[in-house]
């Protein structure tokens, strides 16, 4: 099968796999960004297609790997938005006792803190970790960039996360 016949194959099941991904992860609109995501890496990609006997298998699962993609990062940013959210909250609860200009103070103090731990993470961390949390580029784009597999970028950061993260849960000293 070629590649052509992939896409083909792609445009004839487009509504399959819009129902196979709404039934399975139960959201219309999901589904459909899923599977246009799945038919632009297919574009990207260059797949060897003579080795796909079954077309409707092969897409199904691109677009079941792509969901699983899409619901991971989604938990993961809700996780960050729901740690700021409590951060927040603490800020409100705890930033009437603090004059204006004491919060700003420990605001800087806080920043330098991070920075300075920042700093002294091993090098590929530190890269890792400003170039996602900071720049927000994706873990495969980091990948690429620094020459490395994705797995490694992912230990890297889960390194750098397992020495940030004192710092960044710490609310007060």
């Amino acid at each position: 099968m070629k590649k052509k016949t992939l896409i083909e194959a792609l445009v004839m099941y487009y509504d399959d796999l819009v129902n196979y991904i709404s039934y399975r992860f139960g959201d219309r609109q999901f589904a459909q960004e899923v599977v246009q995501e799945a038919c632009i890496r297919i574009l990207k990609k260059t797949i060897q297609s003579d080795e796909i006997q079954s077309p409707m298998a092969f897409l199904r699962t691109i677009c079941l790997r792509v969901a699983i993609d899409f619901y991971r990062k989604e938990k993961h940013n809700q996780e960050w938005v729901d740690s700021l959210q409590e951060s927040q909250d603490y800020a409100r609860s705890h930033g009437n006792m603090l004059t204006s200009p004491e919060l700003q103070f420990v605001k800087k103090q806080r920043e330098q803190i991070l920075l300075k731990t920042i700093q002294q993470l091993p090098e590929n961390c530190r890269d890792i970790f400003i170039l996602t949390q900071l720049h927000h580029y994706p873990q495969h784009e980091v990948a690429e960039q620094l020459n490395l597999s994705r797995s490694m970028v992912a230990r890297y950061l889960a390194k750098a996360f397992k020495i940030m993260l004192p710092v960044l849960l710490v609310h007060d000293e």
